[in-house]
């Protein structure tokens, strides 16, 4: 967003090429970025949706606030509108980043659907309130901005409140990363300040000097250095269900047993008669009953689950749970959600799994034996059934 009077106007209209240049650069970068991605487009999932589409934002805020910088005072009633619509967009953009880049860091860590339709709606109310606020400027009131006749951009008395919120987004997301850290379920090196900081350098710096453009170029660079470290942090992902792999199965475990206070239960998975679907139907088929059954997982497990695919058609759960009543709760639930898949799916193949359950006692040998005791035991049942 634009953060100038009209007293700067002149300086600005000085300063027009280093702003072409350094918006031309971030322009350059993410869309850079974006094909790159599309064209490896490594998986399908939520988070890998969510910053692509931030990218897009970007690239739109980017092209906009320089177009919104170049028509600056120049006359006439077709710069009035684009000097309107130009800095509607750039009032807005900031805030939609903001949004987006906290539900990708949500998603990111947990990669659970429930946890993401709650925050949505918590996270959404600076966003409506912002986007309500852009609406009534738009009626003439000129609390977020005020074009002149001379086609002059003024800030309003309100604009401070969408760089609050802006800067309320970046906190959140801080404060997920680092209780995640203290939940034991975060990988070490999520690159949040990597973010962070280069996206607040660039708008303290271009709120407090006016006419200089550095917003989106520092969060082009914002996001060229966080998809380099989260290439990192992908080794921790199964490509096929999107959830965490074994590799993250470890590191979990191995940090679960540093904290023994948490009363996590176990949940291992195993899905029954896969080698007949892949002799059937063929492993096309096959891989797809992998996704389908990771994306249930995903929308059965609570806000302090994780789910994990350990290989192969196995599955493991950990849930921090009070009860066994909640174990069983989050057993049948997975059941329902395969049974609603069963009855909706056009698949040619139903799913069905066996599940073993246990309980952390403080050995993580004996937990994981304890599981697979436990998942052996239902699949001889259901081997018994047929």
């Amino acid at each position: 967003m634009k953060v100038f009077n009209h007293k700067e106007t002149e300086f600005i209209m000085i300063n027009i090429p280093e702003i072409l240049v350094a918006n031309g650069t971030g322009a350059f970068l993410v869309l850079f970025l974006l094909l790159y991605r599309i064209r490896i487009a490594q998986t399908n999932q939520f988070d890998e949706k969510a910053y692509n589409f931030m990218l897009i934002v970007t690239f739109i805020a980017t092209i906009n606030e320089t177009l919104s910088f170049i028509i600056d005072a120049h006359p006439g009633f077709i710069f009035h509108i684009l000097q309107y619509i130009s800095n509607t967009i750039s009032s807005a953009s900031s805030g939609i980043i903001g949004y987006c880049w906290c539900l990708f860091v949500e998603y990111h860590i947990h990669r659970n659907f429930k946890r993401i339709k709650k925050k949505s709606r918590i996270l959404a109310v600076p966003l409506i309130i912002a986007t309500i606020l852009i609406f009534i400027n738009l009626l003439g009131t000129g609390i977020i901005f005020d074009i002149s006749k001379e086609n002059v951009y003024t800030r309003g008395p309100m604009n401070f409140i969408l760089y609050i919120f802006v800067f309320v987004y970046y906190i959140e997301s801080i404060y997920t990363v680092q209780k995640a850290k203290n939940d034991s379920i975060l990988v070490e090196f999520f690159p949040i300040y990597f973010f962070i900081i280069p996206c607040m350098i660039g708008t303290m710096i271009q709120g407090f000097f006016f006419g200089i453009s550095t917003i989106w170029l520092c969060v082009a660079i914002a996001f060229i250095l966080v998809y380099i470290e989260i290439q990192i942090s992908i080794s921790f992902i199964d490509d096929l269900s999107g959830l965490y792999n074994r590799k993250y199965m470890n590191h979990y475990l191995n940090k679960l047993q540093n904290n023994k206070a948490k009363h996590v239960y176990g949940f291992l998975m195993d899905i029954n008669d896969f080698k007949t679907i892949n002799d059937i139907y063929g492993h096309l088929k096959g891989d797809q009953a992998i996704i389908q059954f990771g994306k249930i997982l995903q929308h059965s497990i609570d806000k302090d689950s994780v789910a994990i695919r350990m290989g192969g058609d196995e599955f493991v759960i950990f849930a921090i749970l009070k009860s066994n009543e909640e174990a069983l709760a989050l057993k049948k639930r997975i059941e329902q959600n395969v049974r609603q898949f069963n009855i909706h799916s056009k698949e040619p193949f139903h799913l069905s799994f066996s599940i073993g359950i246990a309980k952390y006692n403080g050995n993580i040998d004996t937990f994981l034996s304890a599981m697979d005791d436990s998942m052996y035991e239902a699949k001889n049942m259901h081997r018994l059934m047929q």
